[in-house]
């Protein structure tokens, strides 16, 4: 875990598709010494906008981000790792909306979130930073009301996942039709691998299926499908990444000509 980080929100244009993420930037003990901000929104480089700072102090350091299907403006969230395992709704510039305490959930290294079309959350605990023999674990909730004031969900249904070879880290989880995808992420100049498993009911451990490579070179630390299929959006720690799949994550083709640094922040 890495402590003295807080949340800013960003947001890149790339062929015209807007990509929101959440990003840890580093704060200032001294709050005299952090240089005067901006007013939100602001430009901070060619396509890209930082819309806001996450308000909840509860999030320390947010991994995962998901738009919500069913309530328009809420975004989903969670902090990184061992944390208690809460899911917070926030809104697109970071203000917070509620929290939710998640039960029948084991978050040994809870990475990513990510959603269907039909109204239901999916929870990635895929982290592995050493790389150790683990088994992972992915969790569907049904999205809550963010106006609720019940402040917990159930888990609905688990798969419990196992490596097809070497144990790898992973921090990105996408959801499409009956697939569960994960894509590992690679400190060694190599291409990202892009995995599935099977969204069907589960009576034993599943074995993880390699799919294809994506041409990421860096880590890659989250993904996001759009709800018709059509494109991937990938965010690494060189730059964000976009894709045009079609309905097929098998076969990734640029989408933008060139990934989109972002100057002066490190996504991680």
């Amino acid at each position: 875990m890495r402590k003295g980080f807080a949340g800013s929100v960003y947001e890149f244009f790339l062929q015209g598709f807007l990509i929101l993420v959440f990003s840890a930037v580093p704060v200032l003990a001294d709050p005299a010494a952090r240089p005067a901000a901006k007013p939100f929104p602001r430009t901070i480089a060619p396509g890209v906008r930082q819309l806001g700072v996450i308000q909840n102090p509860e999030i320390t350091e947010s991994s995962g981000l998901a738009a919500s299907q069913r309530h328009p403006g809420v975004f989903w969230t969670h902090n990184d790792g061992r944390h208690k395992p809460v899911l917070y709704a926030i809104t697109r510039d970071g203000q917070s909306l509620g929290s939710f305490h998640v039960s029948g959930a084991r978050m040994e290294d809870w990475e990513d979130i990510a959603g269907d079309n039909e109204g239901h959350l999916y929870l990635g605990d895929i982290g592995n930073n050493d790389s150790l023999p683990r088994e992972l674990g992915v969790f569907q909730i049904d999205e809550p009301d963010p106006r609720s004031d019940a402040g917990k969900v159930k888990v609905n249904q688990r798969w419990i996942l196992r490596y097809p070879d070497a144990p790898f880290d992973c921090e990105s989880l996408f959801i499409w039709q009956e697939w569960g995808y994960v894509i590992s992420k690679n400190h060694r100049n190599q291409p990202a691998t892009l995995y599935r498993f099977s969204l069907a009911k589960q009576d034993h451990p599943a074995v993880l299926e390699a799919v294809g490579k994506l041409p990421v070179y860096s880590a890659v630390t989250g993904s996001a499908l759009t709800p018709d299929g059509s494109r991937l959006a990938v965010i690494a720690n060189s730059a964000p990444f976009l894709f045009d799949i079609g309905g097929n994550p098998f076969t990734p083709a640029p989408a933008n000509p060139s990934p989109t640094p972002l100057p002066g922040v490190q996504i991680r």
